[in-house]
């Protein structure tokens, strides 16, 4: 074991220099040092003022090397040295926005942020064991599916509802807790209680569903088997054998997030006005305070660092049987050749340049003659995406009608009721979609013109928009609650009595009243802020749902399997580098990574799918490469390569279809994730334009209308409703088409391949 650690050490090393530096690089490409101090003094400020600002934080020095300088201050003066190398010894500097020692501020805001994490970790984790087991225990009964569902239910609502409903619910409505703000004493308690429960809660739906998983496929083990054949009590059986062999995926989730603790949640103190570490990162990304952000990233990157080797140790204190070696993963297929070496780069540099020309081939299109005029008609980037998908599933189903493994798959999910309605819903959630990305302009002559005057183009104008033409025509002035008659707010008007203004002193005496609607009763869910009907905007909502989760998850997907099957087939160097390469990215905030590319490009759709495609596929390139790990150890594997084949060979028939029920489960889950993130980047101020339709814009608008009398609830509810239409029957139809397609729940001669 001490030599495993020491390797493990050694490897920190790297990764924490280029954490470092990547951070470094990234924020000096999105955010140069004039931008800062134009930002933090003002677009007005006159040179010498910002002059002086870049000197003051030392951003006038030369990046690598100081030929102004003597001796060592050529490498110690220079930004390289001053921003990066000292972080690495803990020297954190001062904040660029405020000039306060970073060391002090961490120091504290780091107890607010365990006052909340350490109880939400442990009640958390005692909560997420107990209902496991409970599950498990009445596994097969109405109970366990009832729970099963509700995990799922509760795991399609996004964080940002579980905080806003908590606040409304206990702290404004029935006011037994503050709404906001911290103690320390004897009213921490009263602060701290209702963030930690909504935390708890907000959990429970993941945990408990992941934990039933596991410990259910610990009692079909043959051990489980025996136990119960020598007469053990299940009640025995269960907390003697499953949890203990069952808690080393748990320990997994539960160890890592230990040194995270510290980090504090960004969301929950950012919400509940805590000031603790997670409040202060947020703080620091919407001010672009790079001497906060990189300090925090770096905790961060050695905390996680941390939680990796506490997690190996905690699996030798669990099984005994797990050793850690100093010889890292060794596959029996050998080191990759030269030839594997390079098909492993063709293969990168082919989605790399497949991405790549399909932005080149728009790029060309969009200056062809005839493309040109077609696009006064038709958008192209919209329709042809709407063609893709179109072509995409028809070349699916014909495949999948000639594939015995996915019609035996389809037979077994049509008998769910369950899994059919969901498959029903997302569908329409899809067509509908698909009517927003169709559009096209019309051809308007002025009214009264001449008839050889020129036509002019209306704007385009999708098939939903065409559809819902009654509901765009009839805008009203701001606020109105669903099938109302009048605005929500009073307004100042003239005293009117038999049509005349009611004069006093020959002045018109006021009085305020509810103004009536232009459309009364028009607007099903009513309307928002700027007086669009609130169904309308939820519908064009859905077209933005799905780009976020099935762009994101196309450009995710296809690096995770390529990543992830290389490292657990080859092992060795081959292993080390692409888990050096996702570890580094695992320790950089996503929000950070997804902050520095939007400064970079702009804000919009495309933009924010490319960069969480980018930094998505980490997660399930560590799946994946666990799973390939075990299966290249099995016996159908081993005698393949006994005889010869080709590793190719073995890879695309032995190794990837034993993994497409993990892929396709994660694939759903990704697209429920994405969907359900866009409103927490939403309301940090990185998601997608605020031009665009979405749920998540809806969310940060109508979050601080509950406050308001009379409160404004509907903008809420319909994107709370329409998210949860969306996400729950994804997650739902992703299971039952997961347990068809799982080759460990297959049943033998059922045709599989």
């Amino acid at each position: 074991m001490i030599a495993y650690l020491i390797r493990r050490l050694l490897y920190a090393v790297p990764t924490v220099l280029g954490i470092v530096f990547l951070t470094f690089a990234m924020f000096f490409i999105a955010n140069k040092p004039k931008d800062m101090a134009h930002r933090a003094l003002g677009m007005k400020a006159d040179a010498a003022a910002i002059k002086k600002w870049i000197q003051k934080r030392g951003y006038d020095l030369p990046l690598l090397y100081n030929d102004n300088a003597q001796g060592t201050a050529k490498i110690t003066q220079t930004l390289i040295y001053q921003k990066c190398a000292r972080v690495l010894v803990f020297d954190l500097g001062r904040s660029d926005a405020n000039e306060r020692d970073i060391a002090g501020e961490i120091r504290r805001r780091m107890m607010p942020s365990l006052a909340i994490g350490v109880p939400s970790f442990v009640l958390g984790l005692l909560v997420e064991i107990t209902l496991s087991l409970i599950v498990a225990f009445l596994r097969g009964t109405y109970l366990d599916r009832g729970a099963t569902v509700l995990c799922v239910l509760m795991m399609s609502v996004s964080g940002l509802f579980y905080i806003i409903g908590g606040q409304f619910v206990f702290a404004q409505w029935l006011k037994l807790f503050p709404i906001s703000g911290f103690d320390w004493g004897g009213n921490t308690v009263k602060f701290v209680f209702l963030p930690v429960l909504i935390g708890v809660v907000g959990g429970i739906g993941g945990s408990v569903r992941f934990g039933r998983t596991v410990m259910v496929e610990e009692t079909g083990k043959d051990y489980v088997r025996t136990a119960r054949a020598k007469g053990l009590g299940e009640s025995a059986v269960m907390f003697r054998h499953v949890l203990k062999n069952a808690s080393i995926p748990i320990l997994t989730g539960a160890v890592m997030s230990i040194p995270f603790l510290f980090m504090g949640s960004m969301l929950m103190e950012s919400f509940f006005g805590i000031p603790g570490l997670g409040s202060m990162t947020i703080s620091a990304i919407n001010a672009q305070d790079f001497a906060v952000i990189r300090s925090m990233t770096f905790i961060g990157a050695v905390l996680y660092i941390i939680g990796l080797l506490m997690t190996d140790i905690s699996y030798t204190l669990v099984d005994p049987r797990i050793t850690l070696g100093s010889g890292g993963s060794q596959s029996l297929q050998g080191q990759p050749s030269l030839k594997d070496v390079a098909a492993i780069l063709v293969t990168l540099e082919v989605l790399a340049y497949l991405g790549y020309g399909i932005y080149k081939g728009y790029v060309y299109l969009s200056g062809v003659g005839f493309i040109i005029e077609m696009r006064k008609r038709l958008p192209l980037g919209t329709n042809a995406g709407a063609a893709g998908v179109v072509i995409g599933l028809v070349a699916f189903l014909l495949y999948a009608r000639r594939s015995v493994l996915w019609v035996n798959a389809w037979r077994q999910v049509r008998r769910s009721k369950l899994a059919m309605a969901s498959m029903v819903m997302v569908l329409v959630f899809l067509v509908v979609g698909l009517m927003d990305s169709v559009s096209w302009s019309d051809v308007q002559r002025p009214a009264g013109s001449a008839p050889n005057a020129q036509a002019a183009m209306t704007p385009p104008l999708s098939i939903l928009d065409r559809i819902c033409a009654p509901l765009r025509a009839r805008p009203e002035k701001t606020y109105s609650a669903p099938l109302a008659d009048t605005l929500v707010g009073k307004a100042t008007v003239d005293k009117l009595v038999d049509g005349k203004p009611v004069l006093v002193d020959g002045v018109p005496l006021k009085e305020r009243v509810y103004k009536p609607l232009d459309y009364p009763g028009a607007h099903l869910l009513g309307t928002d802020q700027t007086g669009n009907d609130v169904l309308y905007v939820t519908l064009k909502g859905i077209r933005t749902a799905l780009i976020i989760g099935g762009l994101t998850t196309i450009i995710a997907v296809p690096f995770a399997m390529l990543f992830g099957v290389v490292a657990g087939f080859f092992g060795g160097w081959v292993d080390d580098v692409i888990t050096y390469i996702y570890t580094t990215l695992s320790c950089i905030p996503s929000v950070l990574l997804i902050a520095c590319f939007m400064l970079i490009f702009g804000r919009g759709i495309v933009q924010l799918c490319i960069v969480m495609g980018i930094t998505g596929w980490v997660g399930l390139c560590r799946l994946l490469r666990g799973e390939t790990l075990k299966l290249r150890e099995r016996e159908y594997v081993q005698a393949a390569t006994a005889l010869g084949v080709s590793k190719y060979v073995i890879l695309a028939r032995h190794i990837v279809p034993n993994f497409m029920h993990l892929v396709l489960i994660s694939v759903v889950l990704n697209f429920s994730g994405r969907v359900l993130s866009e409103a927490m980047l939403s309301y940090i101020g990185i998601g997608v334009g605020p031009d665009t339709y979405s749920w998540g814009t809806m969310i940060n608008g109508a979050r601080n209308e509950l406050g308001r009398d009379p409160m404004v609830w509907w903008n809420l509810a319909a994107s709370f409703a329409a998210m949860l239409a969306l996400v729950l029957p994804a997650n739902l139809f992703a299971d039952a088409l997961r347990d068809a397609l799982d080759p460990s729940l297959r049943v033998r001669g059922a045709g599989d391949r």
